[in-house]
């Protein structure tokens, strides 16, 4: 949020109470030696001569110096004039207007005055005769007044216009009253009073251009004087970025843009007798819940009726989550489930959401193509304010909308008494702050049961369950950093392969044709899919925070509509069409697709060229699905190893401080330094990389 000024650079602006100025037949016809000042004094009328001149006989000079003025500030210098008057008179010389009959006047100092007069006229505001008092100047000085005006005006100091506003509200004026009387917004006088009631240490390094004017926006989220400085003087100069003070006053707090707030409600959470925290500074309407039990509690509540409602329809057993990772579903069976046509309101509604969501991907991927780099003129190009907070706004309902339409499609699911009464349901927290329910899942202390009968019944046709999915047990997840990343690269190619059917297809007769593989099952084709899902969730670090995790989960849905008994099964595909069919292999092989390893691979061996090759058909860089966040890469490594990626992110003057400090808080520091550098350890990087890296080793040997 950027001061709006209250005056323009070089320009005379305006005070509180309004000048009286002289009625119009006052004004002097005829240029003179001297006049007579308010005091009754002679002055020289190079010095200038007041007269009071209508408006509508004045015009912007050619002659004044300034060229360049900004349209958007006018309407807020108009309020001001027109709540307060003006200060100084402005500068005028006797100049012809060309079609214009009669004596017109060129205005060569205070041309932005004279724009917020004619535009208070064109609102019907003012009178476009309206008397404007006025300096007289001969046609000689024009110039040379336009000139010392303009260059003569120092401009406030943001820090200073704080403290006159905070000493406004303490004569006793309103907010509201501020606003008319500045022409500014009740919510931008809020903000200046916001950062004029911060800590005077804050004010004072403002005025010395020692602080930036984001992190004073994010230390005025707390009222409270001393812990704005505790926090200050918690965080190293390296940490005290907006980001870490908001997140350190806000650590005990919630946002409300979560999925768990918008859940709950907010209204529903003040009505539970829940506090708020407004953020004034930040795009829409940013706050955060300072009660976190109490958002939890109701919660809790809320998802347990939902549970109590899923257990009296008679399914095995009910759990509720607030929320229900990748991670943990992997560790589930699912039992197939047959969905009903829907009727023509169902079908209605559905299309309704879909059409929604198109329109919002349509939106998104041009709002994308405004934030990368443009091939054209080399540069990146990077979102305004208002696109990044427009993009936050759609991904928000596209959340909020892909919540509805899993419901709608969940309601069309039709379970029968045998499936229920061998599986259960979470209940859960969508990515929108949807309630999601999770149905036919079966936990592995069932499965030994549930194979048994299915066995037992494999001659009775298709009463057999019939699973989507059996993740085969795992050991516990692997510390080892090498399986974290392998298992992420894993997961960054399976979620482009998804979208990819094309190149899926490729990797798949690559496969059928170079290699041959165990039967599967009693299908005739030789090849084998084993599911990647469990191995991910287990080694691959915060994984659920990553963007390959949403992309997966999406795509685990790719079985919903199919039917459990194999014969019907071929039937059904038989009747898809081919994109629908290429789209169905995509995420079988996205499933199967893996590179993880305790050690990356550096063999020229078969493997090696396919991983190559099939990431560079996809167009795979590891920076859009992989960060160096704490928790996947910095904690794991030694301090020196963390020097070395700042060094090679951001130089080595940024990375010399994290020598002298202990390694929790070097982690944090490299953290915030590498955050958006898009920087790769050598796992991570392109296989080419790897080729020419050994490429040289071997020369050097020779």
């Amino acid at each position: 949020m950027a001061f709006e000024a209250a005056v323009g650079v070089g320009e005379v602006g305006v005070v509180v109470g309004a000048v009286v100025t002289p009625a119009v037949d006052q004004v002097v016809d005829k240029e003179v030696d001297v006049a007579v000042d308010v005091a009754g004094e002679a002055v020289p009328v190079e010095k200038g001569e007041r007269r009071v001149i209508a408006l509508n006989r004045l015009f912007l000079s050619a002659r004044n110096v300034r060229k360049r003025r900004d349209p958007a500030t006018i309407p807020a210098l108009a309020a001001m004039i027109e709540a307060q008057g003006l200060l100084y008179p402005l500068c005028v010389v006797r100049e012809k207007r060309k079609g214009v009959k009669g004596e017109s006047f060129g205005v060569v100092a205070g041309g932005r005055r004279l724009a917020a007069m004619m535009w208070l006229v064109e609102q019907g505001r003012l009178a476009k005769d309206a008397p404007v008092e006025c300096l007289f100047f001969g046609m000689e000085r024009a110039t040379a007044v336009s000139l010392v005006e303009n260059v003569s005006q120092e401009p406030m100091h943001p820090a200073d216009q704080l403290e006159a506003f905070k000493k406004h509200v303490d004569e006793g004026m309103t907010v509201g009253q501020i606003a008319v009387a500045f022409g500014v917004s009740v919510l931008t006088v809020k903000r200046r009073l916001k950062l004029a009631n911060l800590a005077p240490m804050f004010i004072a390094l403002f005025r010395e251009d020692r602080i930036e004017q984001g992190q004073l926006q994010a230390l005025a989220l707390s009222d409270d004087q001393s812990q704005q400085v505790a926090v200050w003087e918690s965080l190293s100069p390296y940490q005290r970025s907006p980001h870490y003070i908001k997140q350190a006053l806000t650590a005990e707090e919630i946002r409300s843009d979560l999925p768990l707030v918008r859940f709950v409600g907010i209204d529903a959470y003040r009505e539970a007798g829940g506090t708020v925290r407004a953020d004034f500074f930040a795009e829409g309407s940013e706050s955060f819940l300072q009660d976190g039990v109490l958002l939890n509690r109701l919660a809790q509540e809320k998802l347990e009726s939902h549970a109590a409602a899923k257990r009296e329809a008679g399914w095995k057993w009910t759990e509720w989550r607030l929320s229900f990772p990748y991670a943990e579903k992997s560790r589930f069976a699912h039992l197939h489930c047959e969905a009903a046509e829907p009727s023509k309101a169902e079908a209605a509604a559905i299309a309704a959401v879909e059409a929604e969501l198109a329109s919002l991907r349509s939106r998104m991927d041009d709002l994308d193509a405004l934030n990368e780099y443009d091939e054209d003129t080399g540069e990146d190009r990077e979102w305004t304010d208002a696109q990044r907070a427009e993009s936050e706004s759609l991904e928000h309902r596209w959340d909020e909308l892909d919540g509805q339409r899993d419901a709608l499609l969940a309601a069309l699911r039709v379970w029968t008494p045998e499936q229920k009464a061998m599986a259960g349901v979470v209940v859960y927290i969508g990515d929108g702050g949807a309630l999601v329910a999770a149905e036919g899942l079966v936990r592995a202390e069932d499965r030994k049961e549930m194979a048994a009968g299915s066995k037992e019944a494999s001659g009775a046709g298709p009463g057999a369950p019939s699973f989507e999915s059996m993740p085969k047990e795992r050991a516990e997840f692997s510390s080892t950093l090498c399986q974290n990343l392998t298992a992420h690269r894993t997961a960054a190619v399976a979620a482009a392969l998804t979208q990819s059917p094309k190149v899926a297809l490729a990797a798949l007769l690559h496969t059928v044709i170079a290699q041959e593989r165990e039967p599967w099952q009693r299908s005739p084709i030789g090849v084998r899919f084993n599911s990647n899902a469990s191995d991910i969730a287990r080694c691959a670090a915060e994984f659920d925070q990553a963007p390959a995790a949403h992309t997966l989960e999406q795509a685990e849905t790719w079985a919903d509509h199919l039917p459990g008994d194999a014969a019907r099964l071929f039937d059904r595909l038989k009747s898809m069409d081919v994109p629908q069919l290429l789209d169905l292999l995509a995420r079988c092989v996205a499933r199967s697709y893996s590179v993880q390893g305790p050690a990356p691979e550096r063999s020229n061996g078969r493997g090696f060229d396919a991983a190559l090759g099939i990431e560079q058909a996809l167009g795979l860089d590891m920076g859009d699905w992989w960060s160096p966040t704490s928790g996947r890469y910095l904690e794991h490594v030694s301090k020196a190893k963390m020097i070395e990626a700042v060094t090679q992110a951001c130089g080595a003057e940024a990375a010399r401080p994290l020598e002298k400090m202990k390694k929790a808080e070097a982690v944090k520091s490299a953290e915030a330094l590498l955050e958006g550098k898009r920087w790769l350890p050598s796992t991570l990087r392109p296989y080419a990389d790897h080729a020419e890296a050994e490429a040289a080793d071997n020369g050097a040997q020779d």
